[in-house]
């Protein structure tokens, strides 16, 4: 069989330095808040081998890593960014603000569609100022990139805003999250048994956990990351009725992967899986030194020592680890996993493994139920690198399981987050001309594997930021058609090659 090429012909470079509460913040800079003025053709064809047409050379290499970069005979003011240039920059710490001060956010830049990356309005230097919060950008079919969505930013004084009004507030996932903190002294005047708490969750979390309307009132468990937005209301002693909105800003450090597919067609069990960084051994869909997944990188592989071991126990922190147990208990999330597995990992007394799939959904549960503890709350998979490498390559997949039922089509989403950064939304979109979702069709479904995309965190630049670059693979060359293959190959083939390092 001939081999066929694949591409992943651009990058995009997203995430941020993370501050110790975990949220993606960018390199700081002296500022004042007057500073700044607020395709490819279409393959069809479904599950694939990994021969055909083409010759191949792996990935291809990187191209236009730096997007619109300024020319070299332009001068860069402050590449940092916390002064008004000349044209809009595209790369390392750049990418993400507005360095023209046009009130736009990389209008000149190039992208990949259902890339991601953080992004802050205004003055760059109060981006990691309290109070402020980066918002997230996509790349839309076009190859530019959308608005700055979500966030609190400089260009509307989030740097001075008071605790003391509703505001926003952060956790980690799987945190159990009081609500309360974030009404500040808007509710201090509540009538005793009035207040409700709703929160409504990001795109493409389904279902959304709900609040635990018991005692107290404002319990709630986000289990993905993103920013989610909570409604405040409260009665007074006039028998007037108050709300007031904020965010809560739901992220963790290192590397999070997080799958999402339909639940409410019955019994459809699809895998995550991460591959070993820089090495090139075929995948194991059932487990491998190579393949991390749902059997060897679950707390009670960890338990049995069976799981995976891709680094050392003796490294510190920020070097890879296969252990870590940090002092404030909080930062362990693994502890705070859904359904009693959070429980487990305590218990074994060592902290959090990387890599490690926090919880196997095995496509047998509710999509009714919303509280995250039940056991048949359908919990999204998710697998987690607290400490990436730098400068390795690794490489996503999912694996259509099996299905107990015949259901129709299933839409599979990944989100790739890097030091709490969105990097890239794949699976709605990112793939095909014109752009349609990612599907396993129901006909030969079963055993199909989508080679998704490559993640590299290279060294921090110079300033300071943890950067990473997210990189989705293609069938072939100038297409934006989905890697389809099936188990069989995975198993006996890596794939295309990873990319040059940049």
């Amino acid at each position: 069989m001939g081999r066929l090429r694949f591409s992943s012909s651009l990058l995009i470079i997203a995430g941020a330095a993370v501050s110790s509460a975990g949220i993606a913040v960018g390199c700081s800079a002296t500022g004042n808040p007057g500073g700044r003025d607020s395709s490819g053709g279409d393959d069809t064809g479904g599950a694939g081998g990994l021969g055909g047409a083409d010759e191949a050379d792996g990935a291809g290499g990187l191209l236009n890593v730096d997007g619109g970069q300024v020319p070299p005979d332009v001068v860069t003011v402050n590449p940092c960014g916390s002064a008004c240039g000349a044209q809009e920059l595209c790369a390392g710490a750049n990418l993400g603000l507005d360095d023209d001060c046009d009130g736009e956010i990389d209008e000149d830049c190039h992208c990949l569609p259902g890339q991601a990356h953080s992004c802050f309005r205004g003055d760059p230097s109060f981006r990691n100022a309290e109070g402020c919060f980066p918002g997230s950008q996509l790349c839309g079919e076009t190859g530019t990139w959308g608005p700055c969505l979500g966030g609190v930013h400089a260009d509307e004084g989030c740097y001075a805003n008071s605790d003391a009004a509703c505001h926003p507030i952060q956790a980690s996932p799987f945190a159990d999250v009081n609500l309360k903190p974030g009404t500040g002294t808007f509710s201090a005047d509540a009538v005793a048994g009035s207040e409700v708490w709703t929160v409504e969750c990001p795109e493409g979390i389904d279902p959304c956990p709900g609040v635990d309307g018991s005692d107290p009132a404002d319990d709630f468990k986000p289990l993905q990351s993103g920013e989610y937005t909570v409604t405040y209301t409260k009665r007074v002693a006039s028998g007037e009725t108050q709300s007031c909105q904020y965010p809560l800003f739901v992220s963790a450090g290192g590397l999070r992967v997080e799958l999402e597919w339909e639940h409410d067609v019955g019994g459809v069990d699809l895998d995550l899986h991460l591959h070993r960084p820089n090495s090139t051994q075929p995948w194991a869909t059932s487990g491998s030194s190579e393949d991390c997944g749902w059997n060897n990188c679950t707390i009670e592989h960890f338990v049995k020592r069976s799981g995976v071991s891709w680094f050392t126990n003796s490294a510190t922190p920020p070097d890879p680890v296969n252990w870590f147990l940090d002092p404030l208990e909080s930062n362990n999330s693994c502890f705070y996993a859904p359904q009693g597995v959070g429980d487990a990992w305590r218990a074994h007394r060592l902290g959090c493994h990387s890599p490690r799939l926090d919880l196997d959904n095995r496509g047998e549960c509710d999509p009714t139920v919303d509280s995250p503890d039940d056991p048949g709350f359908c919990a999204p998979e998710n697998i987690n690198i607290d400490f990436p490498p730098k400068d390795q390559w690794m490489r996503i997949g999912v694996h259509y399981y099996r299905a107990s039922a015949s259901p129709g089509d299933i839409h599979p989403r990944i989100k790739i987050f890097c030091n709490g950064a969105l990097g890239a939304d794949l699976g709605p979109t990112g793939f095909y001309g014109p752009e349609r979702p990612v599907t396993f069709a129901p006909a030969g479904a079963r055993d199909t594997f989508w080679l998704v995309a490559d993640v590299l965190f290279p060294k921090s630049d110079e300033c300071g930021q943890a950067n990473c670059i997210v990189q989705p693979i293609y069938r072939n060359t100038g297409s934006k058609t989905p890697l389809l293959t099936t188990e069989e190959d995975v198993e006996t083939s890596f794939g295309p090659a990873y990319p040059k390092l940049p």
